[in-house]
């Protein structure tokens, strides 16, 4: 980053400081994966660890490689069309939410969803490493691995769809670009396989129009708004915005998701959004209008 790329974004990091306080807000427990719900998590244990995993800083600058657990949904057999699906966290994710994570994703969209987890440093250092655009790793061994995996399924698959939320957003754009220059020739073709969806990313730009890209943000998130929503011009791919707070992925983000409040910038439809799948989960809130899709994308009833 240059002197005046880091002084414009320190200015914007500091100008929209009065949006902080409200990056967990609504602590609101009713959506059906909640990461306010004590109830969601194995136990009382893992609730606690979660909560304390966030709170307390704990810097550990040299990762292991993303661990690739999987959620399937809870009713029905998974969707088996050739796809890949992966998710990886942003700030504030132990292993139970990053687990809470991946049940919700299984049960919106019908798919085995594989875990790649980016480990928190604690609210504090999660939000710093956001503000300053990169992680503060002196060795980028989370992007590398993203990178590895990413290349390994695009060998094996139709098609590949990476889901990354806030931090994680700045995690898949270094692997992506990583991703780029390994694929030479020919193999460079293997990027249009690629679908990137990203909530609240903490990026602050995205090149790479090869790839299909939409990023969702919420406007009065402090996070989106020192990455995506602060940079829009920087990024390939489509925009699609709601009026709101939080920066939770299940409490705020796949909620209003699932109740098709983001809008399009350019005012199309969204391909994730089309993407969601019917379930039998109790609770569960699809928008009205995203029924209607084909061949292997179906509704599953």
């Amino acid at each position: 980053m240059g002197m005046t790329a880091a002084i414009k974004r320190t200015a914007k990091v500091i100008r929209n400081l009065p949006y902080l306080p409200w990056v967990l807000s609504p602590l609101d427990p009713t959506p059906l994966w909640s990461e306010c719900r004590p109830g969601n998590y194995e136990s009382a244990h893992h609730f606690a660890h979660a909560l304390r995993s966030a709170l307390l800083p704990l810097y550990a600058p040299f990762r292991e490689v993303p661990h690739l657990p999987y959620e399937v949904p809870e009713q029905g057999a998974p969707i088996d069309d050739d796809q890949a699906w992966y998710f990886l966290n942003g700030i504030c994710t132990d292993r139970s939410v990053l687990r809470l994570n991946g049940k919700a994703l299984a049960d919106l969209f019908q798919r085995r969803i594989y875990l790649m987890h980016n480990p928190s440093d604690g609210l504090v250092l999660d939000l710093l490493e956001c503000a300053v655009g990169r992680t503060m790793q002196p060795i980028s061994t989370l992007e590398t691995s993203v990178a590895g995996i990413l290349e390994d399924a695009l060998d094996s698959h139709g098609k590949v769809v990476l889901i990354a939320h806030s931090q994680g957003g700045i995690i898949s754009t270094g692997a992506l670009y990583k991703l780029a220059k390994q694929l030479i020739g020919t193999r460079s073709l293997l990027l249009n396989k690629l679908e990137l969806y990203t909530f609240a990313s903490a990026a602050t730009e995205l090149k790479l129009p090869q790839v299909y890209a939409e990023h969702f943000y919420h406007t009065r998130d402090y996070v989106a708004r020192i990455g995506v929503a602060g940079n829009k011009t920087q990024f390939s791919g489509r925009l699609f915005e709601h009026d709101a707070t939080g920066h939770l992925l299940n409490t705020h983000y796949l909620e209003h998701l699932r109740e098709n409040k983001f809008e399009a910038l350019d005012g199309s439809r969204s391909r994730l959004v089309e993407k969601l799948a019917f379930t039998n989960t109790p609770g569960a809130k699809l928008a009205s209008d995203s029924t209607s899709t084909s061949g292997t994308e179906q509704k599953v009833h």
